[in-house]
């Protein structure tokens, strides 16, 4: 009796593995977003990494392309794409997608010259601060409905961060992740900057499947069990890949 159930179980391993490698390849969008997806000499980013490997690792096939935001969300609900990378969670979105667990957050910091000993607490430091805002760009709304705060028109993040270390703006808000590339692709000297070790907001950042796959329960937990086991490691691996480890 316990050969036939251990055969059984191992009959049911492998049928599982070959359901996976035969089945077609995953298509994976994402729109470039660095550092957490994007073309560099360093690889395709932070995000795309983590979850390209965690699908490969499960014994998925992987068809891998870079797409317009819209035409990422608008395709992956038509069936015309299967996994998106990195996104944020809605109600909406909730509808239309089934999400893995958080495998990451985007935190925004609040950057200042290092010599200024600016010390970010909360929103209420902001008083009186001219702050870089780039033109257009959806900042959070405790941000923009602030009153006590000084804006100062920006064009990009680039331009914010020369506004700051010129004196022309005292602080900037960004993702965390975003602004220590940023710096790192314009060759700043990193240690004239300073990141608020307190964040304005965190938002958790996913992957989500196409509702109508026929293996989309299975590709969420093949997913959810690779971020458990090795999402802190990789994502920490990863951060010193591309340089941008705090440490």
């Amino acid at each position: 009796m316990k050969i036939d159930r251990s055969n059984k179980l191992i009959l049911l391993i492998c049928w599982l593995w070959c359901s996976l490698s035969f089945a077609a390849p995953l298509k994976v969008a994402q729109d470039l977003w660095p550092p957490y997806v994007m073309n560099s000499a360093l690889g395709s980013g932070i995000a795309h990494d983590l979850v390209i490997e965690g699908l490969i690792s499960a014994g998925f096939e992987v068809d891998y392309s870079v797409k317009p935001w819209t035409r990422v969300l608008k395709e992956t609900i038509n069936g015309k794409n299967d996994v998106i990378i990195a996104i944020w969670k809605t109600e909406q979105r909730a509808r239309d997608y089934i999400f893995t667990d958080l495998y990451m957050h985007n935190r925004m910091a609040v950057v200042s010259r290092q010599e200024a000993n600016f010390e970010f607490s909360s929103l209420h430091s902001l008083a009186g601060i001219r702050v870089a805002m780039i033109d257009n760009y959806a900042y959070g709304a405790k941000l923009v409905d602030y009153q006590e705060l000084i804006p100062v028109s920006s064009i990009h993040l680039p331009n914010s961060i020369r506004l700051i270390l010129t004196d022309r703006a005292d602080v900037l808000v960004t993702d965390e992740a975003v602004g220590r590339w940023t710096i790192k692709e314009m060759r700043v000297d990193a240690s004239k900057l300073s990141f608020s070790s307190v964040y304005l907001d965190t938002t958790p950042l996913y992957a989500a499947v196409r509702k109508s796959h026929p293996q989309a329960q299975q590709i969420v937990a093949a997913l959810n069990a690779y971020f458990k086991n090795h999402g802190e490691q990789k994502l920490e691996a990863l951060k010193i890949k591309y340089g941008l480890s705090s440490q």
